[in-house]
């Protein structure tokens, strides 16, 4: 029978079945029909029953208590509110596990990928937003409500920009596709998208490079501050402007080292995460594998 993991994301579902040592991925893109609390579940239903597994992990954008509900997703509105486990229990019979989508991603790369044999892992997703989870010996840190390691979240300019939480001077607002659009936008008084951002910044536009600078500042400040608190030996950055502009890395990378206090630094790894956007799912199998409803 196996085991599944599921990671729900904006445009697609992701899913892995693991039966022994052999895994099967599959995606299924999410329609307009499906963007209600009845045809999310019933989609769900249907992954589920398609699979028939002993166990599913499901990895969901935004905050999951321990019961199981979604409070809040900003990205993902139609999930709110939900107890995706006991809706999925109750229907399919099969237990379920939910769990955030950073700190699964993160714990797919624990298990499966670039952060085996890791005492302390940090993983953090740069792509619409940006995501963080903590892994500690093996365990998910996932705080006693189950909402920790909001990174995108930590302020780091008192009434600073806009983020999409409503807050002011998140990390998010200048380390993520938008953060990085508004600052292209100060610095040239015009409009790319993070995509032509890159584009441009690989051919040497100097806007464009600059507006890189300013991410690259932004994103060392909340490392560093990762760094100073959780003392890991190693941190994993992933996602769609990483994979995009891998120059980023090494500019962080250096930058950490050369801002942190040099005992943490001096045992800290900083790379790439290797299951790129399978990470979720991945991190959802292994959570259905390895914990407890």
């Amino acid at each position: 029978m196996g085991f599944l993991g599921i990671d729900v994301g904006g445009t697609f579902i992701k899913v892995v079945k693991k039966d022994n040592t052999s895994f099967i991925q599959d995606k299924i893109r999410i329609e307009d029909c499906h963007k209600s609390h009845q045809g999310f579940t019933d989609t769900l239903i249907d992954i589920i029953q398609k699979y028939k597994p002993l166990k599913v992990g499901i990895a969901v954008a935004g905050l999951v208590d321990k019961s199981g509900r979604i409070t809040s997703s900003p990205n993902l509105k139609y999930v709110e509110n939900l107890n995706l486990k006991a809706i999925l229990e109750s229907t399919s019979g099969i237990s379920t596990l939910v769990g955030n989508d950073a700190n699964l991603a993160t714990y797919g790369e624990y298990v499966y990928g670039n952060g085996k044999g890791s005492k302390i892992l940090i993983c953090l997703t740069l792509g619409t937003g940006l995501g963080g989870g903590v892994v500690v010996e093996g365990k998910i840190l996932e705080g006693v409500s189950g909402c920790g390691m909001e990174v995108g979240h930590m302020i780091v300019e008192k009434d600073g920009e806009l983020c999409s939480c409503g807050r002011r001077g998140c990390l998010e607002a200048y380390v993520s596709s938008y953060g990085l659009e508004k600052i292209y936008t100060k610095l040239s008084n015009k409009f790319l998208s993070s995509f032509d951002i890159i584009k441009s910044a690989k051919r040497g536009e100097k806007r464009a490079i600059e507006s890189f600078e300013v991410l690259v500042d932004y994103f060392s400040i909340g490392v560093m501050n990762l760094v100073h608190i959780f003392n890991p030996d190693r941190i994993l950055l992933s996602g769609g402007i990483v994979e995009n502009y891998p120059d980023l890395v090494e500019k962080v990378k250096l930058k950490v080292k050369s801002m942190a206090f040099p005992l943490p630094a001096s045992i800290l790894e900083i790379g790439v995460g290797s299951l790129g956007s399978w990470s979720g799912a991945y991190g959802a199998l292994a959570f259905a594998e390895n914990y407890s409803s």
